[in-house]
């Protein structure tokens, strides 16, 4: 099964205290079951919210990886312009060096050669040594700019590049976000779901009661006493008084493997696998209280059992399909359903099974929640089964 709905099970302890059991009238049972349905309305609404806010993050993500692109398209744009200033830098200081090439610097002192040399007359030779001086200057003041502007540009570069990380970083962050919302969703759905099943199994149980002559102010004990006597032995229904396999419980399979143990809350089932479509039995004599259909689950059935006056309750999850109909009696031969469980068909398995539950009292009388109930281990009663892992090849 998927994770526990703790989430469920707090609302539950808040919403409905203690037990149904505490409800004196029909009425009052069925005012404290709105409460579930109320709750299911909240958890939508919380889904929705929820949902709300993954869909800012994914479009807060989305804008951060084009921010990302773009700033990666900046830095390389950084890199060509870097690159073009250090060759204009080369191609330049080599274009005045043709033109001053007549100037030769040595420790600082100046000697002319054939441009200078060359003048028609003392003017021309002053011009042409102020020509000569304002290139080389040109030519510094140039490659002095060209300089800085490289220095501009790594500087802007180093910042894009810390820039990057940043976003990169705010990325990674929504990424994990959006996981943990998608994951806070999937619970939320669950929980909504669980909480809309809970309340459609106690309103069918209320429209049994009242279909069988339960009024609305009766006592909910005079009228169960009523309507559900202690069942007897024989003809189905009966408290289970011995026989059987081992003591009086089979397996509700006629051969299979032992998939996952029963470990308390963290799985309060045991799955048990043959072959998707084999057939599925009731494990020992009783009723059938409820059939559910759901998500993850498929068909779902719920049989109440009277063993030597103790009210106990078993609850077969992943059937692919149900045989029974509510009220039937039933007997450890009873076929109930045909083993599902396939992924293709109900959300929460990795594979064909059937989870068997077992809690002590009368659902949804005595408890209604399925993940904070009182559920015991059905090692119990199913004594014959092999250890988790081992196949069996008989009831």
């Amino acid at each position: 099964m998927k994770k526990a709905f703790t989430l469920l099970s707090l609302i539950l302890i808040l919403c409905i205290p203690l037990s149904f059991a505490k409800a004196e009238t029909l009425d009052e049972y069925i005012a404290k079951s709105e409460k579930a349905l109320k709750s299911a309305r909240e958890t939508n609404q919380k889904k929705q919210m929820t949902e709300e806010e993954k869909n800012k993050a994914l479009a807060e993500k989305q804008e951060i990886t084009e921010t990302i692109a773009n700033t990666q398209k900046e830095i390389e744009q950084l890199e060509e312009d870097i690159k073009s200033l250090q060759e204009s830098i080369e191609k330049k200081d080599k274009e005045i060096k043709e033109i001053m090439k007549f100037v030769q610097v040595s420790d600082g002192e100046s000697i002319y050669l054939e441009y200078a040399f060359g003048a028609s007359s003392f003017t021309d030779f002053i011009y042409r040594i102020s020509v000569a001086e304002q290139l080389s200057n040109y030519n510094n003041e140039l490659i002095t700019e060209y300089n800085a502007n490289i220095k501009q540009l790594e500087q802007k570069q180093k910042d894009l590049s810390a820039k990057q990380i940043e976003l990169a970083k705010k990325q990674k962050e929504l990424e994990e976000l959006v996981e943990k919302l998608s994951a806070e969703i999937d619970d939320l759905n669950d929980t909504a779901q669980s909480y809309q099943q809970e309340y459609d199994n106690l309103m069918k149980y209320v429209n049994q009661l009242k279909n069988m002559g339960c009024k609305g102010n009766e006592d909910m004990s005079a009228c169960r006493a009523r309507l559900y006597p202690p069942q007897v032995s024989g003809g189905g229904g009966g408290s289970v008084t011995g026989g059987g396999n081992a003591n009086g419980f089979y397996i509700p399979l006629t051969q299979g493997r032992v998939t996952q143990n029963y470990y308390g809350k963290r799985h309060n089932a045991i799955d048990i696998s043959n072959y998707e479509g084999a057939p599925v039995y009731a494990i020992t004599t009783g009723k059938v209280r409820t059939i559910a259909h759901a998500s993850c689950g498929r068909n779902i059935v719920y049989l109440v059992h009277n063993v030597g006056g103790q009210m106990y309750t078993t609850v077969y999850y992943h059937l692919k399909s149900v045989n029974v109909s509510v009220n039937q009696n039933v007997t450890y031969t009873t076929q109930i359903g045909v083993q599902g469980g396939n992924p293709s068909y109900d959300s929460c398995t990795t594979g064909s099974h059937v989870d068997v539950k077992l809690f002590k009292g009368e659902y949804p009388y005595d408890f209604v929640s399925l993940t904070n109930g009182p559920h015991m281990n059905p090692r119990n009663w199913l004594t014959q089964l092999p250890g988790e892992g081992q196949r069996f090849y008989s009831r």
